[in-house]
């Protein structure tokens, strides 16, 4: 089971959480309608908590590390929250694609503390993605 979830490189799972991801935002879309965010938050966060005990045991400290990654789960609660308020409200074509660009904040956060390696071919392709949502949100 884990070598499915965890085996080969960065490509695969990376495709893997493209298609998940893409179908989270549909499937989410389909029930904005007549679901509230807070029930879809619980789903969320009942299916993620199963998935990762599902992984194996769990070893938690409180180190800086463990704190960082309390951090992350933080932001990503709130971050659900507002891409659900979004999609209930909006054009699942439009806020789906702006929220995607979550990926440039990152990228721009790893280049700065992480001290990531900054190069053109990585400033087009966060450019790319800026236009291709300001084309999409039209």
């Amino acid at each position: 089971m884990m070598e499915i979830l965890t085996g080969g490189g960065w490509l695969k799972p990376s495709l893997l959480a493209l298609f998940f991801w893409g179908l989270w935002g549909f499937l989410t879309k389909l029930g904005a309608e007549k679901v509230p965010w807070q029930t879809m938050m619980i789903f969320f966060a009942v299916c993620t908590l199963a998935g990762g005990l599902a992984t194996g045991p769990v070893k938690m400290k409180m180190d800086v590390w463990h704190l960082i990654g309390l951090g992350a789960g933080i932001a990503g609660a709130l971050g659900f929250i507002y891409f659900f308020l979004a999609i209930s409200r909006g054009e699942a074509s439009v806020v789906i694609p702006i929220t995607s660009l979550y990926v440039a904040v990152a990228s721009v956060l790893a280049f700065i503390i992480l001290s990531e390696p900054i190069t053109l071919k990585k400033m087009l392709g966060i450019l790319c993605a800026v236009i291709a949502v300001v084309l999409l949100a039209g």
